[in-house]
């Protein structure tokens, strides 16, 4: 029997200003008061998409032995994907984070339009409804 505690694996993707990183230090805040050992780490993203970045937590049930946390999340291998701006987590589907077998995929509807959405005469604007149903499909659960 393997005495290892799992290990929840969160991501959180946030675009530049939306608290990603206030978040992400909560929850590590949350389950370290609460007998979890937990570990944050971030991945930038570009200036084109106002710095879109990926905030990623993992965390066990504190043992006495240190876990091996990973510094990003895997494809298929996150249990929590929060997106605070609809079309990331678009990107989070696309890069195979979200998964049906494991994935809870909370979403806000909100929208910070891309470069090529505001650079479009007239109204460039993506439609949302084919990212909601891909997060319906590709999530086990969806928020």
């Amino acid at each position: 029997m393997d005495a290892t505690p799992a290990i929840i694996k969160l991501a959180v993707f946030a675009v530049g200003g939306q608290g990603g990183g206030v978040l992400s230090n909560w929850i590590v805040e949350v389950a370290e008061r609460n007998g979890f050992r937990a570990q944050a780490t971030s991945i930038a993203g570009v200036a084109q998409r106002t710095g879109a970045t990926i905030y990623y937590v993992e965390m066990a049930e504190d043992t006495g032995r240190a876990p091996v946390f990973a510094l990003a999340p895997s494809a298929g291998d996150v249990d929590i994907l929060i997106a605070a701006e609809l079309m990331e987590s678009g990107r989070a589907m696309m890069r195979g984070l979200v998964s049906p077998e494991r994935t809870t995929l909370i979403t806000s509807t909100h929208r910070m339009l891309a470069m090529s959405e505001k650079t479009v005469p007239g109204n460039g604007i993506a439609d949302p409804a084919p990212v909601l149903a891909a997060g319906r499909a590709a999530a086990r659960r969806y928020i």
